[in-house]
């Protein structure tokens, strides 16, 4: 594929102006969703943006922070991507290590914006108002009622930005190149301490180009169908595929900034929703509802799932709704990682194995190995290791993030797994969450997928506990009906754990508690039990 930037991707693909993005219940044309990008980046370089600069993009899934991307992407200047819940403290803490120099943010999410003049930043107020026509009176009376005592900070309105007068408007020029970096987006780390990622425009592409030709099906015309974007910005999931490789394929696109299963489903039935990408969690959601059943679910083809683990057994429960209702889309597992701007495996229909995360998408390289680099053998377990045209820069600390091997990047995943004799990909769990028991791995996945075959089990999470200086294996649990004997389960699941487990794997004490603690993106949070 020819070097280019997003910009220009998305640009060459949408020539014709056709298709759409709903946000809201209100339609915005891909002639005037150009013309904003077009104007937005104008705007950033009068204000004194020029290549290089950082523009910290503070907002949730919403067509201002699509907007700012895309003019960062033409201009040069690099979109920092953050959580748009973030605590200030920390949002302070990123604009000083990112050396920012704009701040865009959503008016109705500060509560009290005087503490952002505090940041030494341009700061750029954007609003629900900006992108509604029926409701705008509504919602500007809403903001006003809610925050009636909060006071203004200096800031320059983004509706401003992307309306000018056209006879004195001169476009800019793309400044920048495909090898730029055109965002950063915040990783866990391959090694489990959190990171800064800097992906560039041709990673963001090259993922684009893979996934089409691995697997696009849309069967209408340019811009009728639809990727409903669930998923976040600040994550490479959420950008890398639900948007970008969607618009750059001709989609049509629904955002939506903050999950809601009922509305998610209401949604799909409304518009022509071909495609969709989600956590496990957000699946598992969306079927408790009623209004996830019915004939638009014919209408789905693209459904994929990763960021977290996916129980075999939920998949074939899906799936089986899938085929009640005529729908010729499965929920297939994928597996990825920002490093390498989101998805690197994926099953298809073409190449589907239980249990996997299928085969690695087209131009990438996926291997495992031992802790001196060497290749290991089919069907055995070492260290995910990945090599793409997707691979970021580096980390911004410096820190290539990657090693150098037979002149192709190698990013360590600090996942374990194998790979099978016909090249399908398993996961068994982070290396780093691995517990040693008497020199012997331990591996929480294995616990956790063995205890979710009890019907009676909704979700499970293993952590090490430490008692008298010796660690042994804790289990929470959730459960699907509140009613049940939770004792007679507890010792059910002893049972099938001793049947099928190594001793060192056994749970010391099994815990059901009511819900499980989440990451920003529907994880569930190990971390916190053992911080417990």
């Amino acid at each position: 594929m020819k070097s280019c930037t997003c910009y220009e991707m998305l640009l060459n693909t949408c020539e014709s102006k056709k298709g759409n993005i709903i946000f809201n219940g209100h339609k915005i044309s891909m002639k005037m969703f150009l013309k904003n990008i077009e104007d937005f980046a104008f705007s950033l370089k009068h204000l004194g943006f020029e290549k290089g600069d950082v523009l910290t993009i503070y907002l949730p899934t919403c067509p201002q922070s699509l907007v700012a991307f895309y003019a960062c992407s033409k201009i040069g200047v690099v979109a920092n991507i953050v959580h748009p819940l973030l605590p200030l403290d920390k949002l302070k803490e990123n604009l000083i290590e990112t050396k920012s120099k704009g701040l865009m943010f959503y008016d109705i999410l500060i509560k009290d914006n005087k503490a952002l003049a505090k940041f030494n930043q341009i700061l750029i107020n954007c609003s629900i108002t900006n992108y509604v026509v029926f409701r705008k009176f509504f919602y500007f009376l809403y903001k006003q009622i809610k925050f009636k005592f909060k006071r203004s900070v200096k800031s320059i309105k983004y509706s401003k930005m992307v309306y000018h007068n056209r006879k004195k408007f001169k476009p800019t020029l793309i400044e920048a190149k495909g090898s730029d970096v055109v965002c950063t987006m915040h990783s866990g780390g391959t090694v489990g301490e959190p990171k800064i990622v800097q992906l560039q425009n041709n990673s963001l592409n090259d993922l684009s180009v893979s996934l089409e030709q691995m697997y696009t099906r849309k069967q209408r015309a340019w811009g009728e169908e639809y990727s409903l974007v669930a998923l976040p910005m600040f994550h490479a999931y959420g950008l890398g595929v639900c948007v970008h490789t969607c618009l750059t394929n001709k989609y049509s696109l629904i955002l939506v900034p903050k999950f809601s299963p009922k509305y998610i489903n209401k949604l799909m039935k409304k518009h022509y929703v071909t495609f969709f990408c989600g956590v496990p969690v957000m699946f598992k959601k969306m079927i408790e509802h009623k209004n996830f059943y019915g004939k638009h679910l014919q209408n789905l083809r693209d459904l994929w799932c990763g960021g977290d683990a996916l129980a075999e057994s939920f998949v074939e429960h899906f799936d089986i709704i899938m085929e009640k209702y005529k729908s010729p889309a499965r929920l297939f597992r994928g597996y990825g990682l920002t490093e390498v701007a989101s998805v690197c495996a994926a099953n298809t229909f073409e190449n589907y194995r239980k249990n996997s995360c299928g085969k690695p998408i087209p131009k990438t390289e996926i291997q495992v190995w031992d802790d001196d680099e060497n290749i290991l053998p089919p069907n055995t377990i070492g260290e995910i290791v990945v090599n793409s045209p997707s691979v970021m820069k580096g980390y911004l600390n410096g820190c290539k993030g990657f090693v150098v091997k037979d002149g192709k990047k190698w990013v360590k995943t600090g996942d374990l797994g194998y790979l099978d004799k016909d090249g399908f990909l398993f996961i068994l769990d982070r290396k780093k969450r691995s517990i040693k028991i008497s020199a012997i791995n331990v591996f929480p996945s294995e616990i956790e997928s063995l205890v979710k075959q009890n019907e009676f089990v909704d979700e499970a999470c293993a952590v090490p506990y430490h008692y008298n200086e010796k660690t042994y294996i804790k289990l929470y649990i959730t459960v699907k009906d509140q009613e049940i004997n939770k004792e007679k389960l507890k010792r059910d699941l002893m049972i099938l754990c001793q049947k099928n487990l190594i001793k060192y794997s056994l749970p010391k004490m099994i815990e059901i508690i009511d819900e499980m603690p989440r990451t920003p993106l529907g994880k569930v949070d190990f971390k916190k039990f053992q911080r417990v």
